[in-house]
């Protein structure tokens, strides 16, 4: 029915209904009543504000009138990304229509084509738009994770000159190789003493110490410190706390009504405090003290970088400006891989002819690791590490607005203003793409040459007896729109090399001296809803010495 002819029939039923003498309230009343009827007869399966769109029926997932598919997802919050992949399955499909109160309809893809699509092949035509923006701006601020354009552009360029072969030997020569040696000398008290350690926490603070040591200058030293990371739990909070505006189209009024409001600005006045404490000692640093805080090598880091960053007019970035700096360069070096590197030891502990695997391969290395010997005799831990990226992306879903109409590969339309989602979570899982074995963890698919098993669905993990003379395959490089842990085209992580040689150093140096057993009786790790992808709980674990 039209718009027209639901105004003409609603009008009739006024006419009918407010004959006779009424009260004001009963008027009142009425014509709430007679509003609500008319929106939802115009909105009958989709949020208020959103346009028909017949075209997309037979991939909607189903709503409510006037809020769509707000009540579903919210009522899925906790379960939001295994929801995705059971929606994707039922409907067999790989593109997905939604509405949702506060984004407006939302199509979410979920194969490589339409993310090429989207990333790449009109990669303008989708920025993160306003809503993105303005919903993280507290936290982020206009980083290079929530900026578009030339703002965008200037972050990445800027950063882009720390990332070398040069400055990655350097590290794991050097902060890679002692935060890892300081991270044994933890576990070696817990398996001495006998007392179980939280996984995830250690993780999460080496990749602090390191990635704000190499990056701000800041000595943190989480790892060394006994009792609550304050900047890592109130950095925490404040992620998973943005996360769930996503969720909630009342955010603004909602925290206020609550105490999260205050708790927010709690949080990040917290995570200010380290931004503004580096930016303030890095500015009154003299050139002397700067020589010697860059050594023979001279080496740059970045609030270097961005410091001396200028534009066409001569301006610098303002402490404002380095602050959004610091909070999203922190995000990309501190969490995503602490992460992969938990929910990789947990399938590791479940996976016992994994865990032999890469105690064969340590075994045979040299102490110390060098990039040589990361990058050329670790292929089943680099098999390892991308299996529980592909399973447990560090960004599980991301968000773009179509600035003008479009049409993908597949034939959907898409609308200026439509939002696009797309969660590297539910790709990875999927079944038309990885194979039937899809949601196992099996590194083995990671070697050329397994192809056929894949395909098939025969593939599985071995362990081989003659471990001294073994040679594992060569790790294949997949296409990076199938895995896009790293994110896809000009967005691509600038760190993804970065975070695989940290990931490594640490596995190198850990599984060759010690061997992990989830402590009996915590539940099955879980991811929180949050912008990246914790463990809901701590990941607890006993320690063993191996030799």
């Amino acid at each position: 029915m039209s718009t027209s002819a639901l105004a003409t029939l609603l009008l009739v039923l006024k006419d009918r209904i407010l004959k006779g003498p009424k009260t004001k309230s009963q008027k009142a009343g009425i014509f709430a009543l007679l509003s609500f009827l008319f929106l939802v007869l115009k909105y009958p399966n989709r949020a208020i504000g959103t346009r028909a769109r017949p075209d997309l029926d037979g991939i909607a997932w189903g709503g409510m009138p006037i809020i769509g598919n707000t009540y579903t997802i919210l009522k899925n919050r906790n379960k939001f990304l295994q929801s995705i992949v059971e929606n994707f399955e039922k409907l067999d499909t790989d593109v997905m229509s939604t509405t949702v109160l506060g984004l407006g309809r939302v199509i979410a893809i979920n194969d490589p084509v339409n993310l090429e699509h989207i990333m790449k092949t009109n990669f303008e035509n989708y920025e993160k738009g306003y809503i993105l923006n303005s919903t993280m701006s507290q936290v982020l601020g206009n980083g290079i994770f929530n900026s578009d354009g030339s703002l965008w552009k200037m972050h990445r360029k800027t950063a882009s000159h720390v990332f070398s072969t040069k400055i990655y030997r350097a590290l794991i020569d050097g902060a890679f190789t002692d935060h890892s040696l300081q991270l044994c000398a933890v576990l070696d008290r817990a398996a001495q003493a006998g007392k179980p350690v939280d996984l995830q926490a250690l993780f999460l603070r080496l990749t602090l110490d390191a990635f704000a040591k190499l990056s701000f200058g800041l000595d943190i030293d989480s790892l060394g410190k006994e009792g609550q990371d304050t900047f890592g739990s109130s950095f925490d909070y404040a992620v998973v706390a943005t996360d769930e505006r996503f969720m909630n189209p009342f955010w603004r009024v909602t925290e206020h009504l609550t105490t999260k409001a205050f708790n927010m600005k709690k949080a990040v006045q917290v995570v200010d405090s380290y931004a503004y404490n580096a930016i303030k000692g890095r500015r009154s640093e003299t050139a002397a003290q700067a020589q010697v805080r860059q050594g023979p090598s001279g080496r740059e880091d970045l609030l270097d970088l961005f410091m001396k960053w200028r534009d066409d007019d001569g301006r610098a970035l303002s402490d404002v400006e380095l602050r959004d700096v610091f909070i999203n360069f922190i995000i990309a070096g501190r969490d995503t891989t602490a992460q992969a590197l938990s929910w990789m030891y947990y399938e590791v502990m479940r996976n016992p002819a994994v865990e032999r695997n890469i105690w064969q391969e340590v075994d045979k290395l040299d102490e110390r690791p060098t990039y040589e010997v990361l990058t050329k005799d670790m292929r089943y831990s680099n098999a390892v590490f991308l299996e529980a990226l592909r399973l447990y992306p560090p960004v599980p879903r991301n968000l773009k607005t179509a600035v003008a109409d479009d049409v993908l590969p597949g034939g959907i339309k898409v609308q200026a203003g439509d939002r696009i989602m797309f969660s590297t979570y539910a790709i990875g899982r999927n079944k038309k793409v990885w194979g039937p074995q899809a949601p196992e963890f099996l590194p083995e698919r990671w070697f050329e040459g397994n192809s056929p098993e894949i395909e098939k669905g025969t593939l599985k993990n071995s362990t081989h007896s003659n471990a001294e003379d073994h040679t594992w395959p060569k790790v294949r490089k997949e296409s990076t729109f199938k895995f896009s842990s790293f994110n896809a085209g000009p967005r691509i992580c600038l760190g993804q090399t970065f975070a695989t040689l940290e990931a490594l150093t640490v596995i190198m140096m850990i599984s060759s001296k010690f061997k992990f057993e989830l402590v009996p009786g915590q539940d099955e790790p879980e991811p929180v809803p949050s912008l990246t992808l914790p463990m809901k709980n701590p990941l607890l674990v006993n320690v063993h010495r191996r030799h």
